[in-house]
């Protein structure tokens, strides 16, 4: 850890958040561990964010508050709030989630005893509605414990759910080595396919992480791919995005940027077409149909 840097830091992007950003604020600042801070990045809130942040700020040192004059995408944003962060330890928050008071100081024990290993701990996971209440529990199964980075990616790819880890606590060299996160949707299964390229994932227990399932989740505001895709990245026009596709193509190149050896590498890839394009090809072989209808017929010079 450099001398005057926070040892964990915590990015928290956030757009249009007035209906529960506070609540997510107030749960980061009751985390009894120290030192720590919370880099939050508006992307352009036009309802009551900026207020509500701006309070936090003036009330309690260990915040920060960075404002974009427009949306550029949660792509971005994700990526700021990483950029902006200082610490050894970096995690990031939802503004719509909450987590328990002990979430860092637990995760930072198992990522310090671990010798390096582990690049990445992450609790449990409880779900709540939109009145802060326990409404149910959700089993990540995401402790990739394997020792060979291939069958690490296995278990992550075949999981094919919630990637909740993504949440975690991570080690700030190991998630710098990475994308961060790509423009593009789903892009965190892909951080988390090279952080899973080069170690561990550990799983604390204890339900400290609660998620939040309302309307407003970028999922379910979102349900259109072409929406999806410009929650990611709204620079670009998504008439006509490829998801499944894309992620076939963005696992790969992972595989093929790791600094793995040469025959873990095609174990990797074998992986990949296992778990991820085999299971999928009947999307991306519909996304296709549907890029070349899009496009229309071609027309031939006389």
């Amino acid at each position: 850890m450099t001398l005057g840097n926070p040892l964990v830091s915590i990015g928290l992007p956030v757009w249009n958040g007035e209906r529960f950003v506070a609540r997510a604020l107030a749960a980061l600042a009751a985390q009894d561990y120290e030192p720590l801070e919370v880099v939050v990045s508006d992307n352009g809130s036009s309802d009551d964010t900026e207020e509500i942040c701006r309070t936090f700020v003036a009330a309690d040192s260990r915040f920060r508050y960075y404002r974009s004059d427009e949306n550029r995408g949660a792509a971005w944003n994700f990526v700021r709030v990483f950029s902006l962060s200082r610490g050894e330890y970096f995690k990031w928050a939802a503004h719509d989630d909450l987590c328990a008071p002990e979430f860092v100081r637990v995760c930072a024990a198992v990522l310090g005893a671990s010798g390096g290993d582990v690049v990445l701990c992450y609790p449990s996971t409880a779900l709540i509605d939109v009145d802060d209440r326990t409404v149910g529990e959700f089993e990540d199964g995401l402790a990739l414990d394997e020792p060979a980075p291939h069958q690490r990616l296995a278990r992550l790819l075949g999981r094919g759910i919630e990637y909740h880890p993504i949440f975690g606590l991570i080690r700030r060299k190991a998630l710098a080595a990475t994308q961060v996160m790509g423009a593009y949707v789903a892009a965190d299964i892909v951080t988390l396919a090279e952080l899973a390229l080069m170690g561990r994932f550990a799983e604390v227990p204890e339900r400290l992480f609660l998620r939040r399932y309302h309307d407003g989740t970028s999922v379910r505001a979102n349900p259109d791919a072409a929406d999806r895709a410009t929650w990611f990245d709204p620079s670009r026009r998504w008439r006509s995005p490829m998801p499944a596709s894309r992620l076939a193509v963005e696992l790969t190149r992972a595989v093929s940027r790791s600094s793995l050896p040469g025959p873990e590498r095609v174990r990797c890839a074998g992986v990949v077409a296992r778990h991820w394009i085999v299971p999928r090809w009947r999307d991306m072989g519909g996304e296709t149909k549907r890029v070349l209808l899009a496009a229309g017929p071609r027309t031939r010079a006389p």
